[in-house]
């Protein structure tokens, strides 16, 4: 079974105007099945991933291409650097689009050699796990929708629910688990945790302690949705600063886990810049967290962190798999007064509370942190976990979970 992804019309636009296509995201997040589905027999498909092909391209770049000549789609290129600046000879001497379709999943070494031999040769792109709009089949437009539009959304995303938050947060949006329903979560983030360690942490860096770095992750994803303190991660995986460093940048370059910057707005506030850190799939996280079903994740004391990484994480897919660059921060001053998202779309901003309940109290109390820019604000919400939309007063929206 293949679903739709919400990024396939972004590929083939791109793939009109630019000689190289270049799909990044996570392991397993279905970067190549897309690809291989939109390709329709017009262009070979190879992967590095097989240590022959591997071998050729890294030891032989200068003929590879006579071997497996384009249209082509090569799957995690960045385990043959030596490939790029012959791609970039070969698109130079063709000069025509849609030469080649690339995938990988360790964005350093590729955006490194993308930087180096296809400025301005290459359209990049992001791609997550499954959305909830994917899962539906709505494939909305990035969040927030214009005003005008948020009753007609909601009635669209009323009519196809498709899994309760506990279970969309607990099972994530992986691929494979999705559309498989007998695969047991467990087993699969077990084995997915095996393989994301052996093929993209040992191929960036070599881990002496690999128990040790696990426990770090799993550190990290008690802390999602917390504004980053990496020396106290540190102190508490035993080891220095540093080393902590160095991981956490293997965890970003590898999509496990992205941070959200903090919004910088003049408004005459001590505000804190620090970024917040989000795992970029709940059901990885969960698994890390030690959960084991979805009313532990949701009604335990992680519920409302877990809740927010999923909205925080949907809200990213809807920009990044409509080909954009997402605009989203969230804003806190030094008196720990926060908003959890804020988002710039059409040179307004888009301020949210995120809140796991259907009734939460006070939930527009830190508004007056952008009061100086009242006059650009389009409107706001508290997105949470309410059976219905409804306004609340101000151009303010109670906005459920499933409208992202």
């Amino acid at each position: 079974m293949y679903l739709d992804r919400q990024l396939e019309s972004s590929v083939m636009q791109a793939n009109k105007g630019f000689p190289v296509v270049l799909v990044t995201g996570p392991r397993q997040v279905g970067k190549s099945t897309m690809l291989k589905h939109l390709m329709a027999g017009e262009r070979r498909y190879i992967t590095l991933d097989d240590p022959r092909i591997k071998q050729a391209a890294v030891n032989s770049p200068a003929t590879f291409f006579q071997l497996y000549p384009p249209p082509l789609l090569i799957d995690e290129v960045q385990y043959a650097p030596q490939l790029f600046p012959y791609i970039k000879i070969y698109v130079d001497q063709r000069d025509e689009a849609g030469l080649f379709w690339l995938t990988g999943s360790q964005l350093f070494q590729l955006m490194e050699n993308v930087r180096e031999s296809l400025a301005g040769r290459v359209a990049v792109m992001s791609l997550f796990s499954l959305s909830y709009s994917e899962l539906t089949g709505n494939h909305s437009p990035p969040f927030p929708p214009a005003r005008e539009d948020l009753i007609d959304r909601w009635g669209i995303c009323r009519e196809t629910g498709f899994q309760t938050i506990g279970q969309r947060i607990f099972g994530g949006g992986m691929p494979r688990l999705v559309l498989h329903r007998d695969i047991e979560a467990g087993q699969f983030f077990s084995s997915y945790l095996q393989s994301y360690l052996e093929k993209d942490v040992r191929d960036i860096t070599h881990i002496l302690d690999m128990n040790t770095f696990v426990r770090f992750v799993q550190l990290l994803a008690t802390r999602t949705a917390q504004e980053l303190n990496l020396t106290s991660v540190a102190s508490a995986a035993g080891v220095d600063g540093t080393t902590a460093r160095r991981w956490l940048n293997i965890l970003l370059l590898t999509g496990m886990v992205f941070e959200l910057p903090a919004w910088s707005g003049n408004i005459g506030k001590r505000l804190i810049k620090r970024p917040k850190l989000y795992f970029s799939d709940t059901g990885v996280c969960s698994f890390l967290c030690g959960f084991e079903t979805a009313d532990e994740a949701l009604d335990g004391p992680m519920g409302g962190a877990l809740f927010e990484t999923y909205v925080v994480s949907e809200v990213i897919k809807s920009w990044a798999h409509a080909g954009r660059r997402p605009p989203v921060y969230y804003i806190r001053d030094s008196n720990q007064n926060e908003i959890d998202l804020i988002i710039e779309r059409n040179q307004k901003l888009y301020p949210f509370e995120i809140k796991k309940g259907s009734q939460p109290s006070r939930p527009f109390k830190n508004w007056s942190l952008l009061k100086e820019k009242a006059s650009a604000i389009g409107y706001s919400g508290l997105i949470c976990t309410s059976e219905e939309l409804f306004p609340a007063g101000d151009d303010r929206w109670i906005i459920p979970w499933q409208m992202i």
